[in-house]
């Protein structure tokens, strides 16, 4: 309503301006050039104008591909890391179930040697993961910088699965490892069993991680798939 409103005024605007011209008469002198110096002076004149619209057209234009080509390099920044944290989340997952399926079992019969090595393990992982992750967020603030909150918002979930993921492993290793809370194990068994339901109540199922990473991704690589082709 509003534009049909715009295009009737400037219709108007136009037919007014051309009432204005058409009762101005110009005497036939206007259109008389007194001498080829003056002639030449307009023809410059003119070129100066014309060259004048074309540069500032083809700033436009130059603007316009530089601005398509950051958006180009950022998009294709974030979907290479998108895709391969989904192989940092599937190892989390496989991480937590492992201190989840421990607190459910017993582990108690299993050697300290065996339970040390691989709780190290799993800790250089989690904190090669959350660098991965801080590097992702960093490329995800520059990408709201560009192109608003939308981005950010769409990949919350899916940059704080690790995390969660490894809050099991914080807490198994502070009642496996040399120095274990043994006061606090029964606690903190209890925290690694619920948060391994929570996982399970929300969607993670083991044979499907893939498949929830990308579910939970999809918004976000719809606006990089349009940042990329467009």
């Amino acid at each position: 309503m509003i534009r049909n409103w715009q295009t009737w005024l400037l219709c108007l605007l136009i037919f007014l301006s051309g009432v204005v011209w058409g009762s101005v008469k110009l005497k036939t002198e206007f259109y008389i050039v007194d001498n080829i110096h003056d002639l030449f002076e307009i023809f410059s004149s003119a070129a100066t104008v014309v060259a004048v619209i074309m540069a500032a057209a083809g700033i436009n234009t130059w603007r316009k591909q530089i601005s398509a080509e950051s958006d180009h390099e950022m998009a294709r920044a974030l979907v290479i890391a998108l895709e391969k944290h989904k192989e940092r989340i599937q190892s989390a997952h496989s991480d937590a179930m492992f201190c989840v399926n421990n607190c459910e079992v017993g582990f108690e019969g299993l050697p300290q040697d065996l339970l040390s090595s691989v709780v190290g393990a799993m800790l250089v992982r989690m904190d090669k993961t959350m660098e991965e992750v801080a590097e992702i967020r960093a490329l995800v603030i520059e990408a709201r910088a560009l192109w608003g909150d939308e981005i950010s918002k769409s990949l919350d979930e899916y940059l704080s699965a690790c995390n969660y993921f490894y809050g099991p492993v914080r807490l198994f290793s502070a009642i496996v490892g040399p120095e274990a809370l043994i006061d606090q194990r029964q606690e903190f068994i209890g925290r690694i069993m619920s948060i391994g339901q929570n996982i399970k109540n929300f969607g993670w199922v083991e044979g499907k991680i893939i498949a929830k990473a990308s579910q939970i991704s999809q918004a976000a690589n719809e606006i990089l798939r349009e940042k990329l082709f467009r």
